[in-house]
């Protein structure tokens, strides 16, 4: 269940880059804490995270998507959430090796 801090952090999140983007970061940054969770799974949890951080960070650039290391920190962080509560129910994801697509029509 989310706490009221990370319903304020989400909705600052929202506020700040629009709704769209926002779903569509969450995703990438899914698809990147999932991916580095198989590919580094002996490494630390601060090694995972600077690797999905450099990932994103890349991807934001490539896609001309500017956002600040705050926001990205909490779409991270949401993301790792989610993973441990799935994987907590019993539920297993994988990465695929397919990004989610950024339509700029859709995403604006």
């Amino acid at each position: 269940s989310r706490g009221l801090g990370d319903v304020y952090k989400s909705q600052f999140v929202k506020n700040k880059i629009g709704a769209s983007k926002l779903e569509l970061i969450a995703q990438w940054a899914k698809y990147a804490v999932l991916k580095a969770q198989q590919v580094l799974w002996s490494e630390s949890g601060e090694d995972r995270k600077a690797y999905v951080t450099e990932f994103l960070k890349k991807l934001l650039i490539e896609k001309n998507i500017s956002i600040s290391d705050e926001q990205l920190d909490i779409l991270i962080e949401a993301a790792v959430k989610q993973m441990k509560i799935a994987e907590n129910s019993g539920i297993t994801i994988e990465a695929t090796d397919a990004v989610p697509a950024y339509d700029k029509g859709t995403a604006e």
